[in-house]
């Protein structure tokens, strides 16, 4: 682990595989006092209409992503992006530098003004984020599990799912660079007490 060096605020990494439950212990977090920068609502922001992520992302992967409104159709850029790990990289190269640069900005607003703050983001440690934070959490299921939350949660079909945890790390990747790990495959009092665990080790909130 590193060594602690926070002063009058704390800024947490939560990072893991899809439906591990990140945003399960952020907002668990949150109840503490904790401001969350949600990288899943940052990369929203920056493919907003208008946005030049999002002209982006129509160069690469068809104008056709976006919709008749001027909104990116998610699950087409989705089923394009995660068909090989060459798409995967494109997308990743796209948005990765405008969401790091707004989660850094957030993060630094809120620790200037003496708030503790926390990453909840997937891709934390291929972003560099990590050299930033205090303490990293790792957050991860069995993939039984995770599959049954992404289907219900995001209403896709299984091979979509398979076809997007096949580009993602092992549990072996977030745990071994991360200073805690949730084991997240009980009910939510299992997961809100080894949250909970977490923040009183570190006199946090």
């Amino acid at each position: 682990m590193k060594t602690v060096k926070w002063g009058v605020s704390v800024l947490l990494g939560i990072t893991g595989p899809s439906g591990g439950g990140k945003g399960c212990v952020a907002k668990i977090f949150a109840q503490r006092g904790f401001a969350v920068i949600d990288a899943d609502q940052v990369a929203r922001d920056v493919v907003l209409p208008g946005q030049p992520v999002l002209a982006a992302l129509a160069d690469r992967f068809g104008g056709d992503i976006i919709k008749a409104d001027g909104t990116l159709d998610r699950r087409l850029l989705a089923q394009r992006a995660f068909s090989s790990q060459e798409e995967t990289k494109a997308l990743n190269q796209i948005m990765h530098g405008e969401i790091c640069r707004r989660m850094k900005s957030l993060a630094e607003n809120y620790k200037k003004s003496g708030q503790n703050c926390l990453f909840d983001a997937p891709l934390l440690i291929e972003a560099g984020l990590t050299e930033l934070c205090d303490r990293c959490i790792a957050v991860i299921s069995s993939e039984d599990v995770r599959i049954a939350r992404l289907m219900e949660r995001d209403g896709i079909s299984q091979q979509e799912i398979h076809n997007r945890l096949s580009r993602q790390q092992s549990d072996d990747y977030y745990t071994s660079q991360c200073d805690y790990t949730i084991v997240n495959n009980g009910d939510l009092k299992e997961l809100e007490k080894q949250a909970e665990a977490i923040a009183d080790s570190l006199a946090v909130g």
